[in-house]
């Protein structure tokens, strides 16, 4: 499957329409505003590295920085930023056993998979939450 064309703009516009709905949030579905916040703190931080980078499309990236640009792995994508230390990911376990890695959270967000240990999700957001404002500061 190809991936779509999304552009520098389309990260920028897209971290602040997701921050500003997550921000607002007033539905009772904490896992689709969890969903919100995962997909606006992605969508910032790509938008980071392409500004860093001056590129405008992934396509113009290196093979090295199109395979951040088209992961999911909050670890990797604020190692591209330079931010790699400051925030901070546990592994946790799912309902199943499973171990949730950063590259893999957006998926118990999409699924609505529960973790063994309810603050489990709570650390995980309060960090995306803390990487949102500063995303939001620097834009």
């Amino acid at each position: 499957m190809a991936k779509l064309t999304a552009t520098r703009k389309n990260y920028k516009k897209a971290f602040r329409k997701h921050a500003h709905a997550y921000e607002n949030w007033n539905d009772p579905s904490k896992e689709s505003q969890r969903l919100l916040l995962c997909y606006c703190v992605e969508c910032g931080l790509k938008y980071l590295i392409m500004k860093d980078n001056r590129i405008y499309e992934i396509k113009q990236a290196n093979e090295e920085l199109k395979k951040v640009l088209t992961s999911h792995n909050f670890k990797e994508l604020l190692k591209a930023v330079r931010r790699a230390g400051i925030y901070h990911f546990n592994n946790f376990m799912t309902e199943y056993g499973e171990t949730v890695i950063p590259s893999e959270y957006h998926q118990v967000c999409r699924y609505c998979i529960l973790p063994k240990v309810k603050n489990d999700l709570e650390e995980f957001n309060k960090t995306l939450e803390e990487i949102k404002d500063w995303i939001g500061e620097v834009i």
